[in-house]
């Protein structure tokens, strides 16, 4: 007989899996309320998974929630964006330091993460997911469970940024041939260089984030109406 537990501990996580994604994706742009009750029947479940899986989002500072709005896709803010990158090239440094000999597998799996990427020009949302598998490999070559956890938190806080201001078709073919130097560094034993292009890597996509903000009207301090400026921006 299967244990009910593990029954309700999967859909939780399930539930969870597909609202963290949703948020990242940006499939509820900036000031969305969600609503427990809209979302379980979408989903086709309760609302209790619903509510512990916003719960754990919170947590993750992924949603916010107050008393009159309830759970919400929190505003994009420019402190979070200088915050979390250096945090994510740092750990992805340190990925590199610690993976020693698994770096010869890790070629292996950089260059069909690469082609994978390669292969999305123009479809914004798939080259946001094989980007971010690609740089995942990176970290789990360190073979260090705490450290890809922690990447994944810093990944999980810059991706809803990189969705809302994705590049454009230069900047994708310059993430792939960045992406290509990076792994042959890597190969032949370079990680002075590693370092450097893995830093110049994130910098770029932080510095492209940082402008799109600014022209949608979300600089410093401009964080009241995000969803309206990014909707005035998409209809430039």
């Amino acid at each position: 007989m299967r244990d009910p537990r593990i029954e309700r501990s999967s859909l939780r996580d399930e539930v969870r899996s597909r609202l963290r994604l949703g948020v990242l994706d940006g499939r509820w742009p900036p000031g969305t309320r969600l609503n427990d009750s809209a979302l379980a029947k979408e989903m086709g479940v309760s609302r209790t998974p619903v509510r512990e899986a916003l719960i754990q989002l919170e947590c993750e500072r992924l949603v916010g929630c107050d008393l009159n709005r309830g759970f919400y896709v929190p505003s994009l803010d420019r402190s979070e964006v200088e915050r979390n990158y250096p945090i994510l090239w740092s750990l992805e440094q340190l990925a590199v330091f610690l993976a020693g000999d698994a770096v010869k597998v890790l070629k292996r799996k950089l260059e069909e993460a690469n082609a994978r990427f390669g292969a999305t020009a123009g479809d914004a949302k798939a080259a946001l997911q094989h980007d971010r598998a690609w740089h995942a490999a990176i970290a789990a070559a360190s073979d260090n469970q705490r450290l890809v956890e922690m990447a994944g938190q810093a990944e999980a806080a810059t991706r809803r940024y990189a969705a809302a201001f994705p590049g454009d078709a230069a900047t994708h073919e310059q993430r792939r041939r960045e992406h290509g130097q990076i792994t042959d560094a890597l190969a032949t034993e370079q990680p002075a260089r590693a370092f450097a292009l893995l830093k110049m890597h994130w910098r770029a996509e932080m510095e492209w984030v940082l402008r799109g903000m600014e022209e949608a009207g979300l600089g410093a301090g401009a964080k009241a109406d995000d969803k309206g400026a990014l909707a005035a921006r998409a209809g430039r």
